[in-house]
């Protein structure tokens, strides 16, 4: 018997997983620098294409736009190839269609790269397949528009068939993104499944308590940030809910906390977001001292 060695053959996961890393690092320091994630705080171009201000993420509601034209172009298209001599009105309104896609494309690419720019592992693989297939949707569309444009009457059969190909496309670009968020949790809020307990519960001696000094302590199995200010003391969760950062180890800028890994800025008074890319506020807890003991309850329900 021969003693032959053999290669691991490479599996297709690791071929397309190797092929977006090799271009991962320095495609999202590019998609950082374009959405405002370099910038200092507060870094309104990052927010505001994060959705911070709207306390929602804002790039599954713009892509609802150009998904929808889309659909509604292939739709159009359908029926004007069906009976071309007598639907020329859906070729006209296909080009419409396309146009309105196109423009709201634009926006979902920001949305989307200031998304990405903070994911890593392997929902940013997954991000980067999605953002290739809507780029290649869109070049499609640009081209099918321009076929329409300089077509009598913006009639045109390869426009049509380049936007189905482009409908193919961003269908599957969405079936990506739906995995990255119901499977992977990207954008997910990491804070919505904390335990809330009824009943105050002692967390630390308040001779213990420093000013000024961020605290990481447990309520109710949770980990909560606590803070002193004087006779003040405030508290909220210690997990960031854009991505679960430990806000207890990130930076202290008065009565604003910063999250380590992506920046998000939250008040530690209220838990307000002040600077993205988090959208939703980190809860509250209520703190008194009693008995010589800090004891804090979460505020409002699950």
């Amino acid at each position: 018997m021969s003693d032959t060695t053999h290669e691991p053959v490479p599996s297709t996961t690791n071929i397309w997983q190797s092929f977006a890393d090799r271009f991962g690092d320095s495609l999202q320091a590019l998609a950082r620098t374009l959405t405002g994630g370099t910038q200092k705080p507060p870094r309104l171009l990052k927010s505001l294409l994060s959705g911070t201000f709207g306390g929602h993420p804002l790039h599954p509601a713009i892509t609802d736009i150009p998904i929808g034209a889309w659909t509604l172009t292939a739709i159009l298209d359908i029926i004007w190839l069906a009976a071309p001599a007598g639907n020329s009105w859906a070729a006209r309104g296909a080009l419409v269609g396309a146009i309105v896609g196109l423009i709201a494309a634009l926006g979902a690419l920001f949305t989307g790269l200031a998304d990405w720019s903070d994911t890593y592992g392997a929902e940013r693989t997954v991000g980067f397949y999605h953002g290739l297939l809507n780029t290649a949707a869109f070049l499609l569309y640009l081209v099918s528009l321009i076929l329409r444009l300089i077509s009598p009457l913006n009639e045109s059969i390869a426009a049509a068939v380049l936007g189905f190909i482009g409908f193919v496309a961003i269908l599957v670009a969405g079936y990506l993104g739906g995995d990255m968020v119901f499977v992977k949790g990207t954008n997910v809020n990491h804070t919505a499944w904390e335990a809330a307990g009824e009943d105050f519960e002692p967390v630390l001696p308040a001779s213990n308590v420093e000013e000024g000094h961020l605290y990481r302590v447990t309520v109710a199995g949770v980990p909560v940030v606590l803070l002193r200010r004087g006779e003040q003391y405030y508290a909220i969760s210690a997990t960031c809910p854009h991505a679960g950062g430990p806000l207890d180890e990130g930076t202290l800028d008065g009565d604003v906390v910063e999250c380590p890994w992506h920046g998000s800025r939250f008040c530690v008074r209220d838990g307000r977001v002040l600077t993205g890319p988090a959208t939703v506020p980190a809860p509250r807890y209520a703190v008194r001292v009693r008995n010589g003991q800090v004891e804090l309850r979460r505020l409002g329900g699950h």
